[in-house]
């Protein structure tokens, strides 16, 4: 079985979606998204779905509060459709990512319009409901993909960045999913929940025959930071853009979602939608995030599996992994003889595309050597293979350092990815949420010389992302220690903040060719009936914190 989703390019080719973004590597190692549960939180999701060729056979969960719409809706059917869906038997094989993970579907659309989007009520229990399946998907799943958006929080504060992020931080082997929003190609354009600390937020790719350029409605950086104590809206240099809003970047543009198949057998005709929007790659990537879950549940040692299905270890990998595309740029400079970032990802593209053959070969070289005891505590000092990955914990004040076993040579290329999320607090009473602090972690790699002599070559100083991440050309050939610093705190309400959980993926390999990816041209024999992007129009610009001021 394998996946029938595809990109139509110029010449009306057709390129099989999981070939292009390497999914394929895992299927080939026996991992389809099994042992895991992804929730797709968006309108109602039912097992027959709108259309012949969406006959799901592995929606197993659905979450439905009062006041919210029954009817099932395409929006949502095409994200599960994407990130995992799985068609029974005499369906044309519909096949989505991650097509072994069970699907839930937790509905929040309280009213439909005529364009396919959908509404939330901000007012009275609906919206409490609303919330609600948010709430329920985070606690019940492996993933949970959203493709629903505030675009007036491009500073991360709105009432949906915080339930996400603080959702995230209480359920953290789930992993949260979001739409970075289509309101480019204007800088900080990113929405909430996307625009949030926790969250992996996804632009879109356009350029159909390679994928290798952001799309030009993709929104994207760089975003203000700020922080709310329950009353107040504080913001980080007078609001001024600051930070990264966009984590990862997948297809998002001429996606083939067929609603009627010819049943296997009889050969293949279709009709149905070219679709676009970010709202497409974010399943995308949640259904490699549902891969990764799938590996550590399947062939990992039950040792190691609470750490390597923590969300900031999947989120690191993902990132760590990701294609750096033609003009790619975190803002890495020389400063005094070193290498020097304090933007960590690029504001339109993230860490790059997101590129699942790498990510397997990053999480499966050394897991047991990365998570071996010790690893969860601070003060970690011990040799690492040169691709991997690890979940620690920063002592303010301290390092942990990461001593890499073999010796690297100039001209490699190394990449190094630090993950972590902001304490806040969410509030069922109230429907609103509480910052608590946020830890200012640092990524070096230095040199190590010898007679306790170290030489910094690289560092990722960012003083207000929750994600630090470097991409070198190794200068010198000798050994070579990746160190996690943390230094002080953006804010700390609770005034004793010290200890942060973190997620690192690092990676040495030789200078690679030009990014490219081969299409697999078919001839195309569909019937489109008419093109529809991906878009909320409806970002819930009047929730209540949607427009918050300083006070």
């Amino acid at each position: 079985m394998s996946p029938y989703f595809y990109s139509v390019d110029s010449g009306s080719n057709l390129a099989n979606l999981a070939t292009t973004i390497g999914a394929t590597t895992f299927y080939n190692n026996g991992i389809i998204g099994q042992n895991t549960t992804s929730w797709v939180v968006d309108a109602q999701l039912v097992g027959t779905n709108l259309y012949q060729a969406e006959h799901f056979t592995n929606v197993t969960s659905t979450y439905r509060p009062a006041g919210v719409l029954s009817d099932p809706g395409d929006h949502a059917t095409w994200c599960a459709a994407l990130l995992g869906g799985n068609t029974g038997s005499g369906y044309y094989l519909n096949t989505g990512i991650a097509y072994g993970t069970k699907l839930g579907s937790a509905a929040l659309a309280t009213a439909a319009n005529a364009d396919g989007t959908f509404d939330l009520n901000t007012e009275g229990s609906s919206r409490t409901n609303s919330l609600a399946s948010y709430i329920y998907a985070a606690s019940h799943g492996d993933v949970l993909s959203t493709s629903v958006g505030d675009s007036s929080d491009n500073a991360g504060v709105g009432q949906l960045s915080g339930l996400l992020d603080s959702l995230a931080l209480s359920n953290r082997n789930t992993t949260m999913v979001a739409a970075a929003g289509n309101s480019g190609p204007g800088p900080g354009t990113v929405g909430g929940p996307a625009s949030g600390y926790n969250t992996i937020s996804v632009g879109a790719l356009g350029d159909a025959n390679n994928f290798d350029s952001i799309a030009d409605f993709s929104s994207r950086g760089p975003q203000p930071t700020a922080w709310y104590n329950g009353s107040t809206v504080y913001y980080y240099n007078k609001g001024a853009p600051s930070r990264p809003g966009v984590d990862l970047v997948a297809p998002g543009t001429s996606i083939f979602m067929p609603t009627n198949m010819t049943v296997v057998g009889t050969g293949l005709s279709a009709s149905g939608y070219l679709i676009a929007g970010t709202s497409f790659s974010t399943p995308l990537v949640a259904g490699g995030a549902a891969l990764l879950d799938s590996t550590a549940k399947t062939a990992f040692p039950n040792s190691i599996t609470n750490a390597a299905t923590q969300s900031v270890v999947v989120k690191a990998v993902l990132m760590n992994s990701a294609d750096k595309l033609s003009g790619w740029d975190n803002g890495q400079q020389i400063q005094n003889g070193v290498i020097t970032t304090t933007q960590a990802l690029d504001y339109a593209l993230g860490a790059g595309r997101m590129n699942l053959n790498e990510a397997f070969t990053q999480y499966t070289t050394s897991a047991a050597v990365t998570t071996s005891a010790g690893i969860s505590f601070s003060g970690f000092n011990t040799p690492v293979q040169n691709t991997g990955w690890g979940y620690g914990t920063a002592i303010k004040g301290g390092a942990n350092n990461y001593a890499l076993t073999n010796d690297l040579f100039a001209g490699q290329k190394m990449a190094v990815t630090l993950d972590w999320m902001r304490s806040l607090l969410w509030n069922n009473a109230t429907s609103d949420y509480t910052d608590i602090a946020q830890a200012e972690l640092d990524l070096m790699v230095f040199q190590v010389l010898g007679g306790g002599s170290d030489q910094l070559v690289a560092e990722s100083i960012s003083p207000v992302s929750t994600t630090q991440e470097l991409c070198f050309i190794v200068p010198n050939s000798g050994s070579y220690m990746i160190e996690v610093g943390y230094s002080k705190n953006l804010f700390d309400f609770s005034g004793s903040y010290a200890s942060q959980d973190y997620g690192i993926a690092w990676s040495v390999t030789e200078v690679p060719e030009p990014d490219s990816i081969l299409l697999l041209g078919t001839g195309l024999l569909l019937l489109f009936l008419h093109s529809k992007r991906g878009v909320l129009s409806n970002f819930l610009s009047d929730f209540p914190n949607g427009s918050r001021k300083d006070t």
